[in-house]
C-alpha cells in the first residue's frame, strides 16, 4: 500500500472513531434522533444518485429509463416522511420528504419528454371527385 493510501485510510479511520454531534442523537435510547439520523443519511446517499441519474435525460432513447428510476426518490419520499414526521416527530422538517417528492416528479416529467407521437399529416386523395361520394 502506498503512502497516500495509508494516510487516507488513517484519516478516514480517525474521523470515523471520533465522537460526533450526530452520535448524540442516538445516545440514551433516543429513537427520534435515530430516525432523523437515518433519514438524513439516506437522503445524503440517494439525492446525489438521483442527480447522476439525470444523465439518462441526455438521449431520447434513454429517457424512459429515467421514468423508471424516478421510483428511487419516490420511495425516499415515503421513507423520509415516516422517519421525519412519524418516528422523529419533527413536522418542521417537512421540507425533506417534499424535496424527494419534487425530485421524483421532475424525474418523471423529464423522462416523458419527447415521447408523444406527432399527429399524422393530412393526405389528399388522388381521385377527381372531392369529397368522396361513397360506393366502392
Amino acid at each position: 500500500m502506498n503512502t497516500l493510501a495509508r494516510r487516507s485510510l488513517l484519516l478516514l479511520t480517525s474521523l470515523s472513531l471520533t465522537a460526533a454531534p450526530a452520535q448524540a442523537l442516538i445516545a440514551e435510547g433516543n429513537d427520534e434522533g435515530a430516525a432523523l439520523l437515518a433519514a438524513m443519511f439516506f437522503s445524503f446517499v440517494t439525492v446525489p444518485i438521483s442527480f447522476l441519474l439525470f444523465l439518462f435525460a441526455i438521449s431520447a432513447t434513454t429517457r424512459p429509463t429515467l421514468r423508471l428510476f424516478a421510483g428511487l426518490p419516490g420511495l425516499m419520499t415515503v421513507l423520509t416522511a415516516y422517519w421525519v414526521l412519524i418516528a422523529g416527530g419533527r413536522p418542521d422538517m417537512i421540507w425533506l420528504p417534499m424535496f424527494h417528492a419534487a425530485l421524483a416528479a421532475i424525474m418523471f416529467w423529464v423522462g416523458g419528454l419527447g415521447q408523444t407521437q406527432a399527429a399524422p399529416a393530412m393526405t389528399g386523395q388522388s381521385g377527381t371527385e372531392y369529397p368522396p361520394q361513397g360506393g366502392v
